[in-house]
């Protein structure tokens, strides 16, 4: 594939627009796929001569422009590629005519921005990167080359320096090390008891200071611990992918918060919640990389109709193997396992959300609510009804 080929993909993929320059700014190529529409850089001469000084020669770098409007740029001694621009997040009417104006377009003719994940847009760089030069970089690389100067070095070294400095002179000292140690292990050990006597240790020191704003600083913070206290939770057994999902809630939610007291009190009830997850592992888990990816994908496929040959097929095993190993490792059958996952996410759904029964079975892959209710009932000896009026009358 020539380079002119991929160009021509990629407008069609993400509907950005591609232009190429020569060695003196002159346009020579341009690539685009959502018809004639204002150009940028035709309203803004002076923009598109800063992008051609942010020439790299010989590394793709990518730009951004009022934080949410990305550019990628790559060019060699004989031509500069220009892609973009591309929104990453917000409003795509809201985007567009925040660059109408910030470009002197014309706000009566019609301009169309298009949204990208950051982590496509990246990908296409180095595809167009190896494409070009015949070399690959990574995406540390690319992040380097884009934003890792001198002046970023010397900013950050200073910001270090003045944040110890500071800390020196307030005679300040974070939490010790140990007692961190003694949470983590509480909660890869399940061990909830010595979970709440880590919270109540009198010591001396203080958190870090992550922002001088108090609401981020208590947010940041709750990543923090939620990121330290899911590894700690995969370290003893629970499902990386369980793990990660449970992360992705808790901090979205804590970044949703505005309460102090309210994000304080997460913190915590995610640790809890961690620690619980251990302790009802029945069995320690099995180190086995195959039964590993097993339970991932189940934890995946939930929402679905999941069969052993399935699950096989993924794992390019033999189902019957697959169904022998499970039981050797984990103790219990294969087809157990998934109905048990079933109805543990049937209980949260039940306890945590008014969805009806009938939306709940469909949700999780039962054929009928009749089918959902029987299975309820095998792993809990209770209706569905009889499990959300119990745990309902006690929260």
């Amino acid at each position: 594939m020539t380079v002119q080929q991929l160009c021509r993909h990629i407008t069609k993929l993400i509907h950005c627009p591609i232009r190429v320059y020569n060695a003196d700014g002159e346009q020579t190529a341009y690539y685009i796929d959502n018809g004639e529409q204002q150009d940028v850089f035709d309203h803004d001469k002076e923009f598109l001569g800063f992008l051609l000084t942010k020439r790299n020669p010989g590394k793709p770098v990518i730009y951004f422009e009022a934080q949410k409007i990305i550019y990628g740029l790559y060019g060699d001694e004989k031509d500069m590629y220009i892609i973009g621009p591309c929104s990453l997040d917000g409003d795509e009417i809201t985007m567009a005519n925040d660059l109408i104006k910030r470009h002197r377009m014309n706000a009566s003719k019609p301009y169309r921005i298009y949204r990208v994940a950051l982590e496509t847009f990246i990908e296409i760089m180095l595809m167009l990167y190896e494409a070009q030069s015949g070399e690959m970089i990574s995406r540390q690389e690319l992040i380097k080359n884009s934003f890792c100067d001198d002046e970023f070095h010397a900013r950050i070294n200073q910001n270090m320096n003045s944040v110890l400095f500071e800390l020196r002179e307030q005679s300040v000292v974070h939490n010790p090390y140990s007692q961190e140690i003694r949470e983590q292990e509480s909660i890869k050990n399940g061990d909830l008891e010595s979970l709440h006597k880590s919270f109540t240790e009198t010591f001396i020191g203080e958190m870090g200071t992550l922002s001088k704003d108090t609401l981020r600083q208590v947010q940041s913070m709750a990543v923090v611990v939620v990121t330290l206290a899911s590894r700690s939770a995969i370290e003893g057994g629970l499902l990386p992918e369980v793990a990660f999902s449970m992360s992705d809630a808790f901090i979205q939610q804590a970044n949703e918060m505005t309460n102090i007291g309210e994000i304080a009190a997460l913190i915590r009830l995610a640790e809890e919640e961690y620690c619980q997850a251990v302790h009802e592992l029945n069995a320690p888990a099995s180190q086995n990389p195959l039964i590993i990816r097993c339970k991932e994908l189940i934890v995946q496929q939930l929402h679905s109709k999941i069969s052993i040959r399935y699950l096989a097929n993924v794992l390019n095993m033999n189902a019957d193997y697959l169904s022998q190993l499970f039981v050797k490792e984990e103790g219990m059958n294969l087809s157990d396992y998934i109905a048990r996952e079933k109805i543990r996410a049937a209980k949260r759904q039940l306890a945590y959300t008014d969805d009806s029964y009938v939306k709940i079975s469909s949700s999780l892959g039962f054929s009928s609510q009749s089918h959902f209710g029987k299975a309820f009932k095998k792993w809990t000896d209770l209706t569905p009804k009889q499990y959300r009026e119990r745990v309902r009358k006690k929260n």
